[in-house]
């Protein structure tokens, strides 16, 4: 799939329960343009004057100005630097701290013993682990023919089972010193969160893989 470059945003500004037919857009392309920064890369080019950068991460305008149009519906809201910012408005001494939510609930997976969690279930587990966001996550090792997905796939037993055979070789031949893609040719990879990087009990190395089964605030 290739990226022509084009594209665009739909974020709106508006006052809550104003009517869908008022919602007046943002215009986004006053300060970030679409782009095809390689044929199978899409991205935003932004502008530096509106923006604010600290180690890569981009910082979005804060303030904006209604710009009315003859035809309402081409109304915009366009950014503008703090410096423009009346001071009768007071806007520059406000401030939104992070909303306080309540403690969330967990993310459960069914309990019920005839479910595909539970049948035939896994064959290690419960384990937790603890990624950087506050949370903690338990999983089980399943027999990759066995985990809950593939149990609700539609497959019959046999084809599952040639699944289970073909994953069983790539954990065999696949060691994870050797490189399967070619590496980017522009940008780095992502770091994935080093508490989610598990190790298989012994016995599980080959054919098993980690599934969640709750995730809940520590």
């Amino acid at each position: 799939q290739t990226f022509p470059g084009g594209g665009g945003s739909t974020w709106r500004i508006y006052e809550n329960d104003t009517p869908r037919d008022d919602r007046r857009a943002l215009k986004w392309d006053a300060f970030a343009t679409p782009a095809a920064l390689d044929p199978q890369t899409f991205g935003y080019e932004w502008d530096a004057e509106l923006l604010g950068e600290t180690d890569g991460l981009v910082t979005l305008p804060e303030y904006f100005r209604f710009e009315p149009a003859a035809d309402p519906k081409r109304s915009r809201w366009v950014p503008v630097e703090a410096a423009a910012v009346p001071a009768e408005t007071g806007l520059a001494g406000v401030t939104f701290p992070r909303r306080k939510n309540p403690s969330p609930d967990p993310y459960v997976t069914p309990e019920e013993p005839d479910s595909a969690w539970k049948k035939p279930g896994p064959a290690a587990g419960p384990f937790t682990a603890r990624p950087g966001d506050g949370s903690v996550v338990t999983y089980s090792w399943y027999r990759f023919a066995d985990q809950p997905a593939i149990l609700n796939a539609d497959l019959t037993d046999a084809e599952r089972e040639a699944m289970q055979t073909k994953v069983e070789q790539l954990h065999q031949s696949w060691t994870p010193d050797r490189d399967y893609l070619p590496p980017p040719e522009r940008g780095e990879l992502a770091d994935i969160e080093p508490a989610l990087t598990v190790t298989p009990p012994a016995g599980l190395e080959v054919g098993y893989v980690p599934i969640v089964t709750r995730q809940a605030a520590e």
